[in-house]
């Protein structure tokens, strides 16, 4: 199944440990982001976040760019956040390609 990196960026202003209409919108997200993935078919392999920065970043196995996106709409990641979304390989298929 292909894997994407999905890189996200809000503003201090649009923090959920901040703003308080975007921190009902995070713990609604919260409640239906298994059923969500479950709905388009996305796994969840990793997710980090540096705070400070206001960034937060994902790895995720879905069969289409479109299914992550539809999964990051629907739980409302995209209201507060800008989104960007990369369908990535491992680094170590990279680096069997470049030195066979």
């Amino acid at each position: 199944m292909p894997t994407f990196a999905v890189n996200m960026k809000h503003t201090p202003e649009s923090c959920p440990r901040f703003n308080e209409e975007v921190r009902k919108k995070f713990k609604d997200a919260i409640m239906i982001r298994k059923d969500a993935g479950e709905k388009y078919g996305v796994n969840i392999l990793s997710a980090c976040a540096s705070t400070i920065e206001h960034k937060t970043f994902y790895i995720v196995e879905a069969s289409s760019l479109k299914s992550v996106e539809n999964y990051f709409i629907e739980i409302g990641f995209a209201f507060w956040n800008a989104i960007e979304i990369s369908q990535v390989i491992p680094m170590e298929d990279v680096i069997r390609k470049i030195i066979e």
